[in-house]
């Protein structure tokens, strides 16, 4: 498979490896916060926060480090093509999913989703492609083979949903499908609105839960 290859970054070993760390605790944030005290509003904003300002921060200091996160124009068009192709397929099986089991949840909530998911999941992906899969391949300087940094890429991002047996389904066929876009285009924009309507219809159509109405409760709507 071709690959986008980025110049070498004026970046120490110590900075990815706290980039590996901080998406670490971010996911390990997600079973304490989210997941056991029940703070998923609080916690979703406060990731979105903290890693938009990091971006913003690095951004500043440096700004070749965007087009390395995929943050810049590389690849659009290609990346564009292959995350419509892969939600077709992903969104043609929620939709088939949900004819064949006559169910599913439909309500003005999933258009909101639709509209508001992409940017959680830009973040989501963020983690999973340009922290992770790209530090691991960059702090192995690229002897581990792809198919390997792509597994352990799905495998963290499935583990991360334990444990809904559905969602580490999804998410690990997800997380292989953005992963290897994102070595092939350098593109995160697209995976991050593949991510949100993929996982907006999934959640209606395949596991019929509405993942803002608990967000709107506890604000207070």
């Amino acid at each position: 498979m071709r690959h986008i290859h980025v110049p070498k970054l004026r970046e120490s070993r110590r900075g990815r490896i706290f980039e590996l760390s901080a998406a670490a605790a971010t996911a390990a944030g997600k079973f304490v916060f989210a997941d056991w005290l029940e703070y998923q509003l609080p916690y979703t904003v406060g990731a979105i926060v903290f890693w938009a300002a990091y971006v913003v921060l690095r951004r500043s200091a440096d700004e070749s480090v965007v087009r390395r996160w995929g943050l810049g124009r590389d690849g659009l068009r290609e990346a564009a093509i292959l995350c419509g192709l892969a939600f077709l397929i992903g969104g043609g099986f929620s939709a088939g999913y949900a004819a064949i089991t006559g169910g599913a949840l439909v309500n003005w909530n999933l258009a909101l989703i639709l509209l508001l998911y992409p940017a959680w999941g830009l973040i989501q992906q963020f983690l999973v492609v340009a922290l992770l899969a790209d530090n691991l391949m960059a702090l192995t300087r690229e002897r581990t083979p792809e198919f390997v940094v792509v597994m352990v890429s799905a495998l963290v991002f499935s583990a991360v949903h334990v444990p809904e047996t559905e969602l580490m389904i999804a998410t690990f066929f997800l997380g292989t499908a953005t992963t290897l876009i994102f070595f092939r285009t350098r593109n995160l924009w697209m995976i991050g609105m593949l991510h949100g309507w993929f996982a907006s219809l999934f959640y209606f159509l395949v596991l019929r839960h509405d993942p803002l109405a608990p967000l709107l409760e506890v604000a207070g709507f």
